[in-house]
C-alpha cells in the first residue's frame, strides 16, 4: 500500500502563486501525483496529491504553506492506495 497525502490550499489569485506553493514540495522531495488549480477573481484553490511524504514531512509542509502571506488556508488529508 502506498500512502497518499492530499493538500487543499486557498490563496490569493496572484500570477505566480502556483509556483510559490510548489516550491516547498520540491524541497521535501514529494512526488506529486495530482495537481489541480482553479483561479477565481477572489481566490485560487489548489489541490495537490502526493506520495513519498511521511506524517512529519507533511506536517512541515503544512506549516511552510501556512506561513506564506498569500495563502489563506491549508487542509491536509491522507489515504492508503494500492500500489500500481
Amino acid at each position: 500500500m502506498v500512502e497518499r497525502r492530499t493538500f487543499l490550499i486557498e490563496a490569493r489569485p496572484e500570477t505566480d502563486i502556483l509556483l510559490r506553493v510548489l516550491g516547498p514540495f520540491a524541497v521535501q522531495g514529494a512526488q506529486i501525483l495530482v495537481l489541480e488549480a482553479v483561479q477565481g477573481t477572489a481566490r485560487t484553490s489548489i489541490r495537490i496529491e502526493t506520495a513519498g511524504l511521511g506524517a512529519d514531512g507533511a506536517g512541515h509542509l503544512v506549516e511552510r504553506l501556512r506561513a506564506m502571506p498569500a495563502v489563506s488556508a491549508v487542509g491536509l488529508g491522507w489515504r492508503a492506495a494500492a500500489a500500481a
